[in-house]
């Protein structure tokens, strides 16, 4: 059997190719064999790119379009640090790529849970096209969506790899993943894999004491580098569109105990507004938190506020899990620069939505309120050095990313769509809002529902 480890030392991180025996290593096995096609030439291959890093040889082939790299996050609200203002959480990665990028402070998604919006965003369609509101429903459903032509799916069609891992789609929503319509099969897609705190935990969160292979979202941001030497190495007659959808802060907030260990929960600021807004209708409120923070034992409601030691000890878990991705995606930010792809690369980062901390009494997202609704977006877009470093206040809604990579990346326009490109602020980012406002929508049923994801 094969167990390899390569130091990296100019990107000052390791890169591991576990052995496919092994229990972390059958999570690899997708993309073992083809890695082992170019692991021979990879020393060779560093030596190279170290020495094209540092004279910068990276620009853009000509008459090619760009790469795209697609991150989205799980239930990250707009709380990062330098990002959006938001000092207790560490957050240097994302802050060091919002710095590089254009940040969009009025994003907001058209469902606030995992399922509908993601069928939104990946389609550029609202759930009332997809008909998709709930964790049953799909756009490839006959008399739906079944020859829609899916976000990968369009760069594809136009000559790109599109490889993905981790949360892009909603799992089984629509089957595996999209596979093989959104996805080309020269790397099968990486499938999100859940990991919860150990069996009798009390609490939605646990620091955990484990090596970093027992983490998905580590083994998510091994892969995805893993994609980016494919195309360095052995893809390289096309251009890739490249999907992370990275696990946490959705719960159960699990995290190595050093992310734990960046706060002290005595100092963490509560909600707010930690009790219903005067007027609110009764079907604002959810209780679904309750399955969102799976049980957790202090009760809570619209007037009834979690104790300020336990809303801190909550805040502590989730500011955690965030802490953890950050570092995740800073690793393979990391290993694109490292290869000589960061001039030729569209990134766009994303939340799916939002997620309310104890403001209102809630602890979950599937309502309309904003804390539910608005995401965290920023795209760094190589062709456009201006907007490097900017914000913009425009309103913008997550189906308009799907047409606004395309033309960032220099492809015709897509057909057919509900979102609208928001490229024009990359040119001038004071511009004023195309759209007058963002729609986002929340069903309710007769009954409580048990789980959502």
């Amino acid at each position: 059997s094969l167990s390899l480890s390569l130091s990296l030392t100019s990107m000052g991180m390791k890169v591991k190719f576990p052995d496919s025996q092994s229990a972390t290593g059958t999570i690899y096995n997708q993309v073992t064999l083809a890695k082992m096609k170019f692991l021979v030439c990879l020393v060779a291959v560093a030596l190279v790119d170290r020495a094209a890093a540092a004279t910068g040889a990276d620009d853009t082939p000509p008459n090619r379009p760009y790469n795209v790299l697609f991150i989205v996050v799980d239930d990250l609200r707009p709380e990062l640090n330098l990002t959006y203002g938001h000092s207790a959480v560490s957050t240097p990665h994302l802050d060091a790529l919002a710095s590089q990028s254009l940040v969009f402070d009025r994003a907001y998604c058209q469902e606030a849970v995992c399922a509908p919006s993601r069928n939104s965003f990946m389609t550029g369609r609202r759930p009332d096209t997809t008909r998709a509101w709930n964790f049953i429903d799909h756009f490839r459903e006959k008399d739906v969506g079944a020859e829609w032509v899916s976000l990968p799916q369009y760069f594809k069609n136009h000559g790109y790899y599109t490889w993905g891992g981790g949360k892009l789609y909603h799992p089984g929503l629509p089957p595996n993943n999209d596979e093989p319509l959104s996805w080309t099969q020269e790397m099968p897609y990486f499938p999100v894999k859940e990991t919860s705190c150990p069996k009798g935990t009390s609490t939605p969160f646990c620091s955990v004491d484990a090596p970093m292979d027992e983490f998905f979202d580590y083994q998510l941001s091994q892969h995805t580098i893993g994609l980016l030497e494919a195309a360095t190495l052995n893809f390289t007659d096309k251009p890739f569109f490249i999907g992370a959808g990275f696990r946490r802060p959705h719960v159960w907030w699990r995290a190595p105990k050093r992310f734990f260990d960046l706060y002290d929960a005595s100092t963490l600021a509560v909600a707010q507004h930690p009790t219903a807004p005067t007027g609110m209708p009764d079907i604002a409120f959810t209780t679904e938190g309750a399955a969102d923070i799976h049980h957790w034992p202090q009760g809570f409601g619209p007037n009834d506020p979690e104790p300020h030691d336990a809303q801190q000890e909550l805040r502590r878990g989730y500011y955690a899990s965030v802490s953890f991705v950050d570092e995740q995606i800073g690793a393979v930010l990391k290993a694109l620069d490292h290869y000589g792809l960061s001039k030729s690369t569209i990134v766009s980062v994303n939340g799916d939505h939002g997620w309310q901390l104890g403001e209102h009494g809630e602890w979950a997202k599937h309502t309309n309120f904003e804390l539910a609704a608005r995401v965290p977006l920023m795209i760094r877009a190589p062709s456009k050095p201006q907007s490097a470093g900017n914000r913009s206040s425009a309103i913008v809604e997550l189906i308009d990313i799907y047409p606004t990579l395309a033309e960032l990346a220099g492809l015709p326009p897509p057909a057919d769509l509900n979102g609208t490109s928001f490229a024009p602020y990359f040119d001038d980012h004071t511009k004023p809002s195309i759209k007058d406002a963002a729609f986002f929508q929340f069903p309710r049923p007769k009954e409580p529902i048990s789980s959502l994801g």
